[in-house]
């Protein structure tokens, strides 16, 4: 005869286990919400880059969790296995990490970024206006305005390709560093099926070389690296903090001093805000005139800075890194841009070149449009003149940026004008966003030895 357990107690086990899986469910969720909130990712684990968490608070992505791109949003069984995959990062609590540290398993713009922004492609150029401050005693205005042309050249009756077309899956690249600094081999898919291939002529690869490297196709991120952790540079914020007020221009050599601040390391927020004072108090006695001829001006300036002490206390944290010295806002280079950082010159620097010599396109006009200085606000007519004009021929040269001082003539009056070179902003030729500032990732001696062959044959053909 077998023996029924009784039902009172079926009902208990069942009901113990009922509450077993609803407790250990709450738990997982529980579990599962917190390891996937900023709090875990910024203090739990990635304390190692404490700067990473201030500069995602100061981003226009400040309310999007770090998880949406690091994880992507996937499903949640995917993002399960995902994360599953982040368990060989434990090592590190054994044999311990170098900085700065790198974000290989980053999700796809795919699976992140386009969950917010559009697939489609921009309809329309942008125009970028920024002002910028000199390290003289009037703190010398000046504001430069460019068109981005987003949606490619769209006058004169140019052939345009708008700059989605790097996300599209059309480029693929080689590089062997972990933040893609150096690219040393590109291949480009025309829209006709056509491929372009690119060689790094500074390092270039053998073949097998190209046949085993891992390709990366090119997307949103591959530019746009650090929108969610911009480290700005010191300069950049000063200038902002003077365009809006935050610091007044009307003080003599307040940027210069800034900027001498800035520099300075510091440990903690408490010294931070001693060297402020320090510093507040220095610049008085540097300018002791200024309290003598218009006291009232110097009080009202003395109770600014006073309020803007706070300000300056929190830029001077910000601009210093745990382990100064060996890590700082450069060590986070930015691509979306090319003058502090390789950016866009990792590919048009010159140094991509076809085999027959073509180079990836080296023509600032290309992507934007030639920067606008002024002082005054006031647009001259030198440049006026040449905004709706079609490109020459002789412009349009993949490698023109290394010959249009060269190939200057008086026939180049005719829409330039005065052809004076400088930094002064009186000419078309004399722009100090071209001439004023150094292009270090630019190689124009690559350009020019294009340019040299190119004349050789011309010459010889001649012959």
């Amino acid at each position: 005869m077998k023996k029924k357990y009784p039902l009172r107690t079926i009902l208990t086990a069942g009901a113990v286990l009922v509450v077993a899986f609803l407790v250990l469910g709450a738990v997982s969720v529980a579990g599962w919400e917190y390891s996937n909130s900023n709090y875990f990712c910024s203090t739990a684990c990635h304390a190692v880059h404490p700067e990473e968490t201030f500069a995602h608070q100061s981003s226009h992505h400040a309310n999007v969790d770090c998880v949406e791109c690091h994880i992507g949003r996937l499903s949640t069984f995917r993002a399960m296995l995902e994360k599953s995959g982040h368990i060989v990062h434990a090592w590190t609590f054994f044999a311990g990490y170098e900085r700065p540290l790198y974000a290989p398993s980053f999700a796809g713009a795919q699976e992140s970024c386009e969950g917010c922004h559009t697939q489609e492609p921009h309809r329309h150029n942008t125009v970028n206006a920024y002002t910028r401050f000199g390290s003289d005693r009037r703190n010398t205005e000046k504001k430069l305005t460019m068109t981005v042309r987003l949606n490619g050249r769209t006058f004169g009756g140019e052939e345009r390709r708008d700059i989605d077309w790097h996300s599209s899956g059309a480029v693929r690249y080689i590089s062997d560093d972990p933040q893609n600094q150096q690219i040393r081999w590109v291949e480009a898919t025309q829209p006709d099926g056509s491929t372009l291939v690119y060689s790094n002529v500074a390092a270039p690869l053998g073949e097998a070389e190209i046949n085993e490297a891992d390709k990366q196709v090119m997307d949103c991120a591959d530019c746009h690296n650090r929108a969610g952790h911009p480290f700005r540079d010191p300069e950049e914020e000063i200038d902002r903090a003077l365009a809006d007020n935050r610091l007044s221009a009307e003080l003599p050599f307040v940027k210069a001093r800034a900027l001498e601040l800035l520099e300075q390391e510091v440990e903690s927020e408490e010294e931070a805000r001693e060297l402020v004072k320090q510093a507040w108090d220095k610049y008085a006695a540097d300018f002791p005139d200024l309290e003598k001829s218009n006291p009232e001006a110097w009080n009202a300036a003395r109770e600014f800075m006073e309020e803007r002490q706070e300000f300056m206390t929190d830029l001077m944290v910000r601009s210093q890194f745990v382990d100064a010295g060996e890590v700082s806002w450069r060590s986070f280079p930015d691509h979306n841009g090319h003058k502090l950082d390789p950016g866009c010159f990792r590919c048009h620097s010159g140094r991509l070149q076809a085999d027959d010599g073509t180079p990836i396109t080296v023509n600032c006009t290309n992507c934007h449009s030639i920067p606008l200085v002024t002082k005054r606000d006031r647009v001259p007519d030198h440049f006026l003149s040449l905004i709706d004009m079609k490109k020459p021929t002789s412009h349009r040269d993949p490698a023109f940026m290394s010959k249009h001082s060269e190939l200057s003539s008086e026939i180049c009056e005719t829409c330039h004008g005065d052809l004076r070179f400088g930094v002064s902003d009186r000419t078309y030729c004399s722009n100090s966003g071209c001439h004023g500032e150094v292009w270090q990732y630019l190689d124009l001696d690559a350009l020019r030895t294009i340019a040299a062959i190119e004349t050789a044959e011309e010459n010889e053909a001649a012959n």
